[in-house]
């Protein structure tokens, strides 16, 4: 008897570690487990940043925030949501012709996306590509799962499409309500060379929370950086990969 309590007392142990690994690999932003994840750059001297924008393109944010970007001289990296983008093609063209990084973050941003299979990511990630493909005449190279929500079918999906998933080492949380205050006083502290720095300018289609916040904290947010000796650069900079390609 006390050999069947052992065996059962570690088979209990492996599940609970199996899926404790699973929770991490799925949610955690830096693990790379299911495959290749980059959620950071390198320490650069002179140091470097990056600053990216999800859920977009959504009026009039968008345009605000490229406003400040254009006042500030800054290029950011726009993960889009496919289903957004068919609604405001012009905001794309204009984040493409001011010189910014337009990735894929998906079509629909479905928050259940994580239980989906291999076809519905094909078909999310595809949609999205040619979406941004008919209005810039490229196709993106970077890709960001909804909400960093990463399964092995999201990246056999990108593998199958030479496709490279980011996610972010520093993020303002402004997925939810907050303040200018919070985004602020969450970013600016912890920065450091090799970020890379995920903010919102969309509205998920699933959740209609609006950046406002995030507009407000944008231009102090890019000047405190600046202070702490932090360059920002686009993404594809950082990292040093090519951001989009002209054929599929």
């Amino acid at each position: 008897m006390p050999d069947v309590l052992m065996t059962s007392a570690l088979v209990a142990a492996a599940l609970a570690g199996s899926a404790s690994l699973t929770l991490y690999a799925t949610f955690v932003p830096q693990s790379a487990i299911w495959g290749r994840n980059i959620s950071r750059g390198p320490s650069s001297d002179p140091p470097r940043v990056a600053i990216t924008f999800d859920d977009g393109p959504t009026e009039p944010y968008t345009s605000q925030v490229l406003d400040i970007l254009r006042e500030l001289e800054v290029k950011a990296a726009f993960f889009m949501i496919g289903s957004n983008i068919e609604q405001a093609p012009d905001v794309v063209r204009r984040v493409a012709d001011e010189g910014h990084l337009i990735g894929n973050h998906s079509y629909t941003h479905g928050h259940g996306g994580v239980m989906r299979g291999g076809a519905y990511w094909q078909a999310e990630i595809d949609r999205t590509d040619q979406a941004i493909q008919r209005i810039i005449g490229q196709r993106p190279s970077l890709f960001r799962p909804p909400m960093g929500m990463k399964t092995w079918l999201i990246a056999k999906a990108l593998r199958e499409r030479s496709h490279t998933m980011i996610t972010w080492s520093q993020r303002a949380m402004d997925g939810v309500p907050t303040t200018p205050q919070r985004i602020l006083g969450r970013l600016v502290p912890r920065a450091r060379a090799g970020d890379i720095i995920a903010l919102h300018d969309g509205v998920d289609p699933n959740h209609h929370r609006t950046p406002h916040a995030t507009v407000e904290a944008l231009r102090p947010l890019i000047l405190a950086l600046r202070d702490r000796g932090l360059g920002i650069v686009r993404l594809d900079e950082l990292l040093d990969l090519p951001g989009l390609r002209s054929h599929a």
